[in-house]
């Protein structure tokens, strides 16, 4: 990795974020949470494969989306997991993140392409996620917004129209629908612009309220008797130095930008709105835009920005995805604005994620790049078959953090 890559990394984790609470206080609520659903005995469902002989003793460096979602799983297993970052949870790629799970628009951005393991996984990973956010609000007693309501795919064009029936075509090739809406029913009742030319429905696409998310993995965590320290580490001995006297067996490496393997640190930027009537319940996609709309806040996104000059927010560019939005939903001209923020989306040469066994008590799961909350249950799941040492998941030298393309670098 570059230094000067290093050094806007480092730059941007000191930056402050503007929020209207602090990482303390989440920290605070956190605690009381769990301690009420032990206290009124929240049911704490271990996976009935678990093996109580087997039981391991399990570090996990990093506590964004994907190092919480393996820890949880691992924990929901029966093993003593413990998650180690230093970091202000604000400042993470998740917590910068929409919470949206679309693996059909995904398709629809890399062109159409049906037959690749990545899609593969990704449309795995969207299954799972019925099952997974009802197991964390479970174990955490708290909610993680998640929402099976579908995603509104817009064009502005003849040429976007025609895109997106050549992804219902391919969606439906591989037993997926997609519907289109009257676009004059858009426009009235969903308060979306003239300007829209048509509006296709993705039933796959959802979303999850991803700081809620972050929180309420914690928390599950805590309740399932794993624990999260507030340290950086480099080395297994330094999880094992920290975090007791027993030695750990193994180690997941899940911090992102900051893992083996990912070279590319792709800037995004955002902002949120607050919440205005006559605004569409579902998440709307233009383009390479977004609207996602959640109880408190409207988030609208994102740039994706492979060089720049500085990590931090531009002001340009924050008026310019708002003025994008403003011509998709004109309502939401009249919304008050209550943060921006930026972050750097972790990519690999290939633009596969790292998923998989580095030796033989190290793990690897990163470079996620904008798909971490979409990919986390199913990386999370194939991270903890590994660590058990059950069969590998199909197409999973894909991901593997030993791939050709991967090991060069």
């Amino acid at each position: 990795m570059a230094v000067s890559q290093l050094r806007s990394i480092r730059n941007w984790e000191r930056q402050s974020v503007s929020l209207n609470v602090s990482n303390r206080v989440i920290l605070a609520v956190e605690a009381r949470i769990g301690a009420f659903a032990r206290l009124h005995a929240v049911s704490m469902t271990v996976s009935a494969s678990s093996n109580p002989s087997f039981r391991r003793r399990i570090a996990v460096a990093g506590a964004g989306v994907i190092g919480l979602s393996c820890a949880f799983e691992l924990a929901r297993r029966g093993h003593a997991v413990t998650c180690f970052d230093g970091g202000d949870v604000r400042r993470t790629t998740s917590w910068a993140a929409a919470g949206m799970i679309a693996p059909a628009y995904e398709m629809y951005l890399h062109g159409g392409e049906t037959g690749s393991a990545l899609n593969e996984l990704s449309f795995e990973s969207a299954r799972l996620w019925e099952s997974f956010a009802p197991a964390v609000r479970q174990v955490s007693g708290m909610p993680v917004g998640y929402s099976n309501a579908p995603t509104l795919a817009v064009a502005q064009s003849s040429e976007q129209r025609a895109g997106l029936r050549a992804l219902q075509a391919a969606l439906r090739e591989i037993g997926h629908t997609a519907y289109w809406i009257d676009r004059e029913r858009a426009i009235s009742r969903l308060g979306l612009s003239a300007r829209v030319d048509a509006v296709l429905e993705l039933t796959s696409d959802h979303q999850v309220d991803n700081r809620r998310l972050l929180t309420a993995l914690r928390t599950g965590l805590r309740n399932l008797g794993g624990a999260v320290v507030s340290h950086h580490i480099g080395s297994l001995e330094d999880a094992s130095r920290l975090g007791g006297s027993a030695p750990f067996d193994a180690i997941i490496w899940a911090r992102g930008c900051h893992e083996r393997g990912v070279t590319r640190h792709v800037k995004g930027q955002a902002l949120a709105l607050h919440p205005v009537e006559g605004m569409p319940a579902e998440v709307v996609r233009f383009g390479s835009g977004y609207i996602v709309p959640k109880p408190d806040r409207i988030i609208i996104g994102a740039t994706s920005e492979a060089t720049y000059s500085h990590p931090g927010v531009d002001a340009a560019a924050i008026e310019a995805l708002f003025r994008s939005a403003c011509n998709i939903v004109p309502g939401l001209r009249t919304a008050r604005r209550l943060e921006s923020w930026s972050g750097l989306r972790p990519g690999s040469v290939d633009a596969a994620p790292i998923i998989g066994q580095h030796s033989d008590r190290e793990f690897v799961a990163t470079a996620h790049y904008r798909n971490g909350i979409l990919l986390a249950p199913a990386t999370a799941q194939r991270i903890a078959d590994m660590v058990e040492g059950k069969p590998s998941s199909p197409r999973a030298e894909s991901f593997s953090p030993d791939r050709p393309a991967i090991a060069t670098v």
